[in-house]
């Protein structure tokens, strides 16, 4: 997440801000509270978003001083869902002017109508895509009109030859994954070898954290935990223990793109923190990194300050054998070279009932984050239930919250992602467990 706004006062969701916190014991779940979690405060909230920060901000004129008070409305927009006709016809107003904006409020609007118009623009869209040089926003604009059908993959691909030099396709990794999307790859359609990511042989002695997914993040994943042993945390029934996640962002933009879904492959873990954003609240996140959002040695621990450089020959080493064939485990790399960062799985704050009948519901995305559902009492505030409690417990109950965290799609099945998809796998690996009884894991 990069941005940030100002909304009715509060600064909420840019980077996912944290206060260190490693280390500290899990709360009892009715010692947590979420204030801006009641009946009352949701209800202040909503109209303060529709009525100042949504349309206050778009009856300015727009001109080069106040682009900001309209980019400040673009994400309350895409929080709530908001369609109204009036701010639609707005954004036709903004389009009007498109090319005198700025590349920071063209990338803003583009997110926007890709997120809560995705047919509505697709001549305005078409139109900057011809002029602008800016290959985020460029990009921003190719997926617009893949995602209405209003473009084939071959003509947007001469428009990329022909719109860029060729040799910056390349070396550009916003353009280059623009290239691969665009391009045929029997990978995109091929499945993650989960035996071989499953093995204990895979990033031995350390704590992982598995996110499996849909390929259509509009559907719920799962979260399960390995500890450094190859062993998976289980129930006090011992059954595997998982928690539903989502990897969706509310934009629902790919990966590669700023505030895109999560991107597939391995992250650093390095344990937990506080969140200082009111829609994420008071929960423990996990504290995740990308490649080149820190250094190499940060990322395999070698402790060596002149491991400086990252290559993704590099980053292929950390993977299972033959897991570079499988090219959306790159993800992470390219993700963190187009410089996405602070995607952390972490809780929830924000009203599910801004997506009632969503396939996701009642789980609720963000902004590229892997996010795990809460409850919060409409009365007082204080915390239900916690599936983001849940999986920070699992994984000190695994050792210790330092290691790497692993996003993959199964498949493109729409509905939800059961444990069963993956137990039978882990299950053929269980004669590798050290015996012991399950761990048992407190609720939250």
């Amino acid at each position: 997440m990069l941005r940030h706004w100002a909304l009715s006062g509060f600064l909420i969701f840019g980077t996912c801000g944290n206060l260190a916190a490693q280390g500290m014991a899990a709360p009892d779940s009715l010692s947590v509270y979420a204030p801006t979690t009641t009946r009352l405060a949701r209800t202040k909230l909503l109209e303060e978003l529709v009525n100042w920060d949504i349309e206050a901000n778009l009856q300015y004129d727009l001109n080069p001083d106040n682009e900001e008070n309209w980019e400040n409305a673009f994400w309350p927009m895409e929080l709530i869902r908001y369609h109204a006709a009036s701010a639609e016809e707005k954004l036709h107003e903004a389009f009007s002017t498109i090319g005198r904006r700025s590349n920071y409020f063209q990338r803003g609007i583009l997110e926007l109508v890709y997120s809560n118009f995705p047919t509505r623009f697709v001549s305005q869209v078409r139109s900057l895509m011809l002029h602008t040089r800016d290959p985020e926003i460029f990009a921003l604009a190719a997926e617009y009109l893949i995602q209405a059908k209003a473009a084939s993959a071959s003509s947007l691909m001469r428009l990329l030859q022909s719109s860029f030099p060729r040799d910056s396709i390349p070396s550009d990794p916003v353009l280059r994954m623009l290239f691969d999307r665009l391009r045929p790859d029997p990978a995109k359609n091929s499945h993650p070898d989960l035996e071989r990511w499953l093995s204990p042989d895979f990033a031995p002695g350390y704590t992982v954290l598995y996110s499996f997914q849909r390929k259509n993040r509009q559907y719920p994943g799962i979260a399960l935990v390995r500890k450094p042993d190859g062993s998976f945390i289980r129930d006090s029934s011992g059954h595997l223990f998982a928690v539903p996640q989502l990897a969706l962002s509310i934009t629902g933009l790919p990966f590669y793109l700023t505030n895109g879904n999560t991107p597939q492959g391995v992250f650093r873990m390095d344990g937990f923190a506080k969140s200082s954003s009111q829609f994420i609240g008071p929960t423990e996140d996990i504290q995740l990194s990308l490649p080149f959002e820190i250094p190499p040695d940060s990322f395999f621990a070698t402790h060596d300050p002149a491991d400086t450089v990252w290559t993704l020959t590099r980053y292929k080493g950390i993977l299972p054998p033959g897991a570079a064939l499988y090219s959306p485990a790159l993800e992470a790399f390219y993700a963190g070279q187009a410089g996405r960062t602070a995607i952390i799985a972490h809780g929830t704050t924000i009203d599910p009932s801004y997506y009632l009948g969503a396939t996701y519901y009642p789980e609720t995305p963000s902004l590229g984050c892997l996010c795990a559902r809460e409850t919060w009492s409409q009365a007082d505030g204080k915390r239900l239930s916690s599936d983001q409690q849940k999986l920070v417990d699992a994984i000190r109950e695994a050792g210790n919250g330092f290691g790497y965290a692993v996003v993959l799609d199964l498949d493109d099945q729409k509905k939800p992602v059961s444990v069963g998809e993956v137990a039978r796998q882990i299950e053929n690996e269980k004669h590798q467990e050290p015996p012991g009884h399950p761990a048992k894991l407190p609720s939250p």
